[in-house]
């Protein structure tokens, strides 16, 4: 089977940014109760059943790259006990980080599964899979699909959503209507919207090195962001469009630039069929804006969210067909910079005797140059700049994420404030 135009992409950088695990998309949960592993492994063999994409297996390269998707069978998870350590939740912890950092290879399985027991009643369970046939959104699906078998499994009636599209489906339509001129539309859209873009140069090292992707954290609290979140509703907008417009006055001190764009991922789920489909269907899009530097942040706002919207409406298009600049001369490239917020997940279910609480984990690698990524937990945002250290200096990561969050906070008290004057 003829594999979708984002996983060609996918695949390519699996070969040259995959190895330290920055494809990898886990699903991961802590579960507290009297669980039988047994009865886990047969929930979560139903779940593999139930989606194609998670038995997909590739084959070939370039334009004999296939997809093929092997029949429903029996999934293997590795079962580690825990319970002698001294410390089991730090132990688990180190095991995870390296269960994300170790490479996928999706020619022989897709997807790997983990389940640590660090208590009696407590254990944390890793369902890893490539980004070749998942995103975000699909691992909701699969935990939402597996609370369901286990729920059913336990005597309970909940009954999983009904599929719609399998992915081969999806790549069968998003084929055709790139064929046909379905998309054409959002073609035109992206055609007008990245005319004369110019990548703006972010202050690299002098003495590049290879590339390793690096990691600084900073925190924003739950009353910051429910603050940002308040002016962003009360102006119609987001709270995804304002941390976004933050993120543009940070790159904005940095680079000077008031012409700027960010890459960012989205769901691109705007058919109903594809609401429940699992597999890889995020499309990057290059939300461009331009920002007046004196003018008060919630103009800002304003054109980030025209911004936002308008790449919303118009998410089809592949990232490779986008009407891109070429590299600049320091190499530079529309996904360079990215932004991504999480959703926020169901923090916990009940099913049976169990409680399940999902994990949101940051330590997956990154495949691009600067990606900044919000995770959302019950205390507000964990802040994480992921970066080339082979390219950018620890120094300059930490400043701009304290600069980051500096503005919002500064923002959460000073909505009126201009662009200038918050970093």
């Amino acid at each position: 089977m003829e594999p979708s135009v984002g996983q060609r992409l996918l695949w390519f950088l699996d070969r040259y940014r995959g190895q330290d695990g920055a494809l990898n998309c886990p699903m991961m949960c802590r579960i507290r109760g009297p669980l039988d592993p047994s009865v886990l492994g047969a929930a979560l063999d139903r779940v593999y059943a139930r989606h194609d994409a998670l038995r997909t297996v590739f084959s070939g390269g370039g334009r004999n790259l296939r997809q093929i998707v092997r029949p429903p069978h029996p999934l293997e998870v590795r079962q580690v006990d825990l319970r002698g350590e001294a410390d089991a939740e730090s132990v688990v912890r180190s095991r995870i980080a390296e269960e994300l950092a170790t490479r996928i290879d999706a020619a022989s399985s897709a997807v790997r599964c983990t389940l640590w027991r660090v208590a009696d009643d407590a254990h944390v369970l890793c369902v890893n899979m490539h980004h070749l046939v998942t995103d975000s959104w699909s691992c909701g699906v699969v935990f939402q699909d597996l609370c369901a078998e286990l729920d059913r499994l336990s005597g309970g009636v909940r009954e999983p959503v009904e599929v719609g599209w399998q992915f081969g489906e999806f790549a069968d339509w998003q084929r055709n209507a790139l064929d046909n001129g379905e998309l054409k539309g959002q073609l035109a859209y992206w055609e007008r919207e990245l005319r004369d873009l110019h990548l703006p140069a972010l202050p690299s090292r002098a003495d590049p090195g290879p590339r390793r992707t690096a990691r600084v954290r900073g925190e924003l609290s739950a009353a910051t962001v429910a603050s940002l979140r308040s002016l962003a509703v009360g102006r119609g907008s987001s709270l995804f469009a304002a941390m976004l417009t933050l993120y543009y006055a940070t790159l904005h001190r940095t680079t000077g630039r008031s012409d700027l764009a960010v890459a960012s991922l989205y769901a691109n789920r705007l058919r109903p069929q594809t609401r429940r489909t699992v597999g890889f269907l995020a499309n990057m899009v290059v939300l461009r804006t331009r920002i007046t530097p004196s003018a008060p942040v919630t103009e800002a706002l304003r054109a980030t969210h025209a911004t936002v919207v308008g790449g919303f409406l118009n998410q089809g298009i592949p990232y490779q067909l986008l009407p891109l600049p070429g590299s600049g001369n320091d190499g530079a490239r529309a996904d360079d910079i990215v932004f991504q917020m999480l959703a926020e997940p169901v923090y916990s279910i009940t099913v049976g005797d169990l409680d399940i609480e999902v994990l949101v984990p940051d330590g997956v690698g990154s495949r691009f140059e600067l990606e900044l990524v919000l995770v959302p937990h019950s205390a507000g945002f964990h802040v994480l700049l992921f970066y080339n250290e082979g390219r950018f200096t620890p120094a300059f990561a930490q400043e701009f994420v304290e600069r980051f969050v500096a503005a919002s906070e500064l923002v959460a008290q000073r909505a009126d404030l201009p662009v200038n004057r918050i970093c």
